[in-house]
């Protein structure tokens, strides 16, 4: 089975990471990327270790 992690998926994670959290949050964690990311039609469903480990080999830090 291919990985749903294509480089289309990991470009909308990482614009997703990178834009202003939701109201209420200072910032974006991967739980709340993870809950997203699950109301989101155009990525497929990943847990949070999934997208943790995305951002980790794109060097994108979560602040």
């Amino acid at each position: 089975m291919p990985s749903p992690v294509t480089g289309e998926v990991e470009a909308r994670l990482i614009a997703l990471a990178c834009s202003t959290p939701p109201k209420g949050h200072a910032r974006w964690s991967l739980r709340l990327l993870e809950r997203h990311v699950a109301l989101s039609e155009d990525i497929p469903n990943l847990d949070h270790s999934t997208i943790g480990r995305v951002l980790k080999k794109r060097n994108c830090v979560l602040t």
